[in-house]
């Protein structure tokens, strides 16, 4: 892994060089370009259950969904009209060309969680030349609704249709993602985005007719528009070794998540090829390693999740597949004795090495995309869901007014791994969207940040639901990534901490560059303390909207 550590020291150095710092003194600076048409009450909870909110990483999305709420609509209606929002206004990071995971929560007490993937798939003809997958997102918003949807799909799908036409200001996430990634787009193809050669500028207005035009197509057609009708022919014309009859092959997998415990809660993540499994065996490691012992001690705390982090990592690649090629026996990797195996060789003293971390094709780029949201209904459904394109606008190839994506890249390049390509098969992806659920308390969250996702997660929640620290101080509080002997810091440590961490064996090294420690966002029903509230990671443009039901007042 050594080359890898070399890598990630000039990644700091560069990213520190070209300005890329978002977190200053302890406190992010304001970036959130301001929306007329978005509310400005956001984040304060309210005083009782009995209300609705959406938490997502752009505010218009997240208005979106809030309008679909006000109306009477259900946590999935909302979520499918955040998801299509999403997709106008972070075109980086997910859309009609890419795929996802969503977790929904049934209303009702004693409702069980359903899993939804409508993760992309290798073509029925081959391996595209762009490493494209077959789209699920359309599909899979489809499949969701017509389980629970109460509203019109066409009412859904209008928001981001308006926006799309009409335009909407750029923030400077969309820019520098645009210049991150102009090395390998077609700039010249993509006049939108690049006005005379270059990356629209914050509060720039930008107008997506194409896609407007082709959203206007699924709101009329269906997911047919995509998968047999005009777009999908517009798709198969440009992606050499795509053939149309690739798209109508597609199915959407619903069915059980990953389960486990964790802090008195029951936990439900993204089943298999999604990582949850992997975020719950690192939580069941914390809490049977007692990681409350650690809360005094920022370098034992360091340490405990970096060992936790390795051996779950560890374990996803050898177990971790699409469960309709390979046998994953999931339910056994999230039980307690398993877990318990896993953390019995952590030692407080010293670090272990050599346990790999991802073995994919796309191993050496820094993901740090994706998006998450979370939505609650005031009849308590709870949708928590990731959408990716998986890196920065995917393969940067536009076609129809959207990115696609480049998700063939996350499969393995080992003929025998659990993750190796074949036609038909889903890759695995860091993604975890996540409920979790106890008599008094229920909680929705996830997060962007390719391999970061369960680390970051498992930082979120110990601190929040084992140290007792307020919501809003764990999603400020700086964060850390730990791959073998490398420790990245998002903010400098106190010179006693980095002392005991290198001398465990750590390099420590200071990353400033938000954006690589992910993008939680989350919502949280407290049926004890009579409130629900959220927040959105101040690292995106983010934002979580807030209210209470009327049929309360």
């Amino acid at each position: 892994m050594e080359h890898k550590n070399i890598i990630y020291v000039l990644a700091a150095i560069v990213a520190i060089g070209l300005g890329f710092v978002y977190y200053v003194e302890g406190k992010f600076e304001s970036d959130r370009t301001e929306y007329e048409e978005v509310e400005q009450s956001s984040e304060e909870p309210v005083e009782t259950t009995q209300g609705y909110g959406v938490s997502s990483s752009h505010p218009l999305a997240t208005q979106a969904g809030i309008d679909v709420l006000d109306q009477g609509g259900s946590a999935v209606d909302a979520a499918i009209a955040v998801s299509y929002m999403l997709g106008v206004v972070e075109p980086y990071g997910s859309g009609i060309g890419g795929g996802g995971g969503m977790l929904v929560m049934p209303g009702g007490e004693n409702s069980e969680p359903v899993s939804y993937q409508y993760r992309e798939t290798v073509p029925k003809s081959g391996i595209p030349d762009n490493n494209f997958g077959v789209p699920g997102i359309v599909k899979g918003m489809e499949a969701v609704h017509e389980d629970y949807g109460t509203m019109e799909m066409s009412e859904l799908i209008q928001p981001a249709i308006e926006k799309a036409e009409e335009g909407f200001k750029v923030d400077k996430h969309l820019t520098n993602r645009l210049e991150g990634a102009a090395h390998r787009m077609r700039i010249s193809e993509l006049e939108t985005f690049f006005p005379e050669g270059e990356a629209v500028q914050p509060n720039d207005v930008i107008v997506q007719q194409e896609l407007a035009d082709n959203l206007k197509k699924i709101q009329s057609e269906g997911s047919s528009a995509l998968y047999s009708g005009s777009i999908g022919k517009q798709l198969a014309q440009n992606i050499q070794g795509l053939e149309q009859s690739d798209l109508g092959n597609f199915q959407v997998e619903v069915g059980e998540p990953s389960h486990g415990t964790f802090a008195g809660m029951d936990v439900y993540s993204a089943p298999p090829p999604l990582s949850g499994t992997t975020l719950i065996q690192s939580l069941q490691m914390a809490e049977t390693l007692d990681i409350a012992s650690s809360q005094s001690s920022n370098a034992d705390y360091m340490h405990l999740i970096g060992e936790i982090s390795k051996r779950a990592y560890d374990n996803r690649l050898d177990t971790i597949g699409d469960p309709n090629f390979i046998d994953v026996p999931k339910d056994q990797l999230t039980s307690q004795e398993f877990t318990t195996q896993l953390a019995d060789d952590i030692s407080m003293d010293e670090l272990s090495q050599n346990y790999e971390v991802d073995d994919s094709m796309a191993a050496d780029e820094e993901h740090t995309d994706t998006t998450h949201f979370v939505v609650v209904d005031e009849n308590g459904q709870m949708v928590s869901a990731t959408h990716t394109l998986s890196n920065f606008f995917g393969s940067g190839q536009e076609v129809g007014g959207f990115f696609l994506n480049d998700q063939l890249k996350n499969f393995s390049a080992d003929e025998d791994s659990p993750n190796s390509i074949e036609i038909g098969k889903s890759p695995r992806s860091f993604m975890s969207p996540t409920i979790l659920r106890s008599e008094d308390r229920t909680m929705g969250l996830g997060s962007p940040g390719g391999s970061r996702i369960p680390m970051i997660l498992s930082q979120v929640l110990t601190k929040h639901l084992i140290f007792d620290e307020p919501l809003e101080n764990t999603l400020e509080q700086p964060r850390f990534y730990i791959e073998d002997d490398s420790i990245f810091l998002e903010e400098q440590a106190d010179q006693e901490v980095v002392s005991e961490l290198e001398s465990r064996g750590y390099n420590v090294y200071l990353n400033e560059r938000s954006s690589l420690y992910g993008g939680v966002q989350t919502l949280i029903m407290d049926k004890a303390e009579d409130r629900l509230y959220g927040g959105a990671d101040p690292r995106r443009s983010g934002r979580a909207i807030i209210k209470q039901s009327e049929s309360s007042n």
